[in-house]
């Protein structure tokens, strides 16, 4: 299923990413505490992985997150749901609003399967943005992390249409 390459919200424009990014997008990983919660973003995060990350040839949808040209983060459904923020856009609702435009893209098609998704242990904004969304558990696991060069305990999630259109709904 393919996804649109450009989404809107009332506040937010998410579009590809691209190699203008690159400085935004290298200061904004340069922040351990968001870098600690995303499994496959090395520590310390450079210009040489943004480059390899734009040129990753598996066919994905993913986007930037950007409110008045600024660039926010990134939200993406490859394999797994997944997104993260500056922490200067941190609290300010920009998470869910980007998330409901993706998956109501995803959901749009009937043969739209379930979302998966997760978060570490310890992650309380996250676990509240996918709780609102409708994501439920599913099960626990370990999943090692890039940053932190460890193994941490994971919250793993589901989406279904079904939950997505209750919580939206709500």
């Amino acid at each position: 299923m393919s996804l649109p390459a450009h989404l809107a919200t009332d506040r937010l424009a998410l579009r590809p990413l691209a190699a203008e990014d690159e400085a935004a997008c290298v200061a904004a990983l340069s922040d351990f505490e968001v870098v600690r919660w995303l499994a496959p973003v090395p520590w310390p995060y450079g210009a040489g992985d943004f480059r390899a990350f734009l040129a990753d040839p598996v066919p994905a949808a993913r986007w930037v997150i950007c409110r008045d040209d600024a660039f926010l983060g990134m939200i993406g459904l490859q394999g797994q749901f997944g997104y993260w923020l500056a922490r200067p856009a941190w609290g300010q609702g920009f998470a869910s609003e980007a998330a409901r435009a993706v998956l109501a893209a995803h959901f749009r098609s009937a043969a739209a399967e379930p979302v998966r998704a997760g978060y570490f242990e310890g992650n309380a904004r996250s676990a509240r943005v996918l709780a609102k969304l409708g994501f439920r558990e599913i099960g626990r696991s370990r999943v090692p992390s890039l940053a932190l060069d460890a193994i941490l305990p994971h919250v793993e999630l589901k989406l279904s249409r079904a939950a997505f259109d209750a919580a939206c709904a709500g």
